[in-house]
């Protein structure tokens, strides 16, 4: 009896102790600083609240209220990734069950009637599954890529294919071909950029394609979906000349930067790995000075004045580069380079646009991005391209992306 007695004590000193130190957590957001911004997230973090009782009446409060306690909360940003370890590590063993279920035994008769077949200059490389049926490893190149599918099982509808056929100005697609449209072991099995251009009927076309993994590695990221500073440099170039014609006067870069940090990128990051050997790298370009427009208020987009110097910049082994430096996602960004001898440009796209944005912007008076993933959370309404152009006096359109930026997977 006294023993059940000791473990009941025992239990419920354990379980306030847990209680205390969730109580203490919380409340410690009144004693310290709160934070501004998440840089492994790359997004601003919501604040605590001021009282009102309209925001109250209207529920603003409480859902901002809600919202700090998970952005403010001490160790949230830990907590978080340790929650999503455990979903990968869960993940992959039912993975890894899965595919010794799935596995044959082979007998020397079942090989009998087979003969060897010896094919020359074939590329073969080894996708190892690093995410249960969603991201691998490339031979022991370091590099994480995406699985890829046939355009066929995507459906193009995300850019409403009735509000692009409204649109009477001149239209543009820019495809990028990242690992998701690609088998590195048949270039040529996937034909996502032709068959897209029958989806989506426009003024002109162009994308960033690669004629071998070799090339690949050249313009994208190790651990990271998005295309790296060369690969947009080589991006907006295309854009420029597909938007103006080939005499196009086009930005040069001025210099190169490397900062001192690895680069886990996205595939890395958002599934806790520590692969990436690359250092995160830019290149550097004298342009005009500008003003940016951030879902219609004035303010720098982006978080590039935290990469001060070859020593001042965010450290932390899972920091958003990308998204740091290029600038995060929002609804609407306008760069206003005050030059109303030239035309105003309207540039539809996610998050592949922002290391390009500038560079493209500093050919024209205004150019406006918005984003569909946020635009009618924000205003209410979906992109009518037609009517935004018209209303801003804006004289082309460019959408910009990849397969799955560009459409759904059915």
């Amino acid at each position: 009896m006294k023993k059940e007695s000791f473990k009941s004590s025992i239990a419920k000193i354990i379980f306030l102790l847990l209680i205390f130190c969730v109580l203490g957590f919380f409340y410690s957001i009144i004693f310290r600083p709160q934070k501004e911004i998440s840089i492994e997230e790359n997004r601003t973090l919501q604040k605590i609240p001021s009282f009102s009782m309209r925001d109250f009446a209207d529920g603003t409060y409480q859902k901002q209220m809600e919202a700090s306690i998970g952005d403010q909360f001490l160790f949230s940003i830990q907590i978080k990734y340790g929650v999503k370890q455990f979903f990968n590590h869960l993940t992959g063993a039912f993975s890894n069950i899965n595919n010794k279920n799935a596995e044959m035994p082979v007998t020397d008769e079942s090989t009998e009637n087979l003969s060897v077949v010896q094919v020359e200059n074939t590329p073969h490389y080894t996708y190892k599954e690093v995410v249960a049926n969603k991201l691998y490893k490339l031979d022991d190149s370091g590099y994480i890529v995406e699985k890829p599918h046939a355009p066929e099982e995507y459906c193009f509808e995300l850019y409403d294919p009735a509000m692009l056929a409204a649109v009477t100005y001149p239209k543009y697609l820019f495809f990028i071909y990242n690992s998701e449209a690609t088998d590195f072991n048949d270039l040529k099995k996937y034909n996502a950029f032709d068959y897209i251009k029958k989806q989506m009927p426009m003024t002109g076309y162009d994308c960033l394609s690669y004629n071998s993994f070799e090339e690949y590695k050249k313009y994208f990221y190790q651990t990271d979906h998005h295309w790296n500073y060369y690969g947009s440099y080589i991006g907006y170039t295309k854009i420029m000349k597909m938007l103006e014609g080939q005499e196009v006067e086009l930005l040069v870069p001025t210099g190169i930067h490397v900062y001192d940090t690895v680069y886990n990128g996205s595939l890395a990051r958002d599934n806790l790995l520590r692969c990436a050997t690359e250092k995160f790298t830019v290149y550097e370009y004298n342009l005009p000075p500008y003003k940016t427009y951030v879902n219609d208020e004035e303010k720098e987009y982006g978080y590039r004045s935290y990469y001060v110097s070859d020593e001042d910049f965010p450290h932390k082994t899972y920091a958003n580069h990308y998204g740091m430096y290029y600038g995060d996602d929002w609804a609407k960004v306008v760069y206003d380079f005050n030059q109303p001898e030239k035309e105003n440009l309207l540039i539809l796209g996610t998050s592949f646009t922002n290391s390009v944005n500038e560079l493209i912007a500093s050919h024209y008076n205004k150019t406006h991005v918005l984003d569909f993933r946020y635009y009618r959370k924000q205003y209410g309404q979906r992109i009518d391209a037609q009517s935004y152009m018209t209303e801003n006096n804006i004289s082309k359109m460019v959408i910009i992306g990849n397969i799955s930026s560009l459409g759904f997977r059915r």
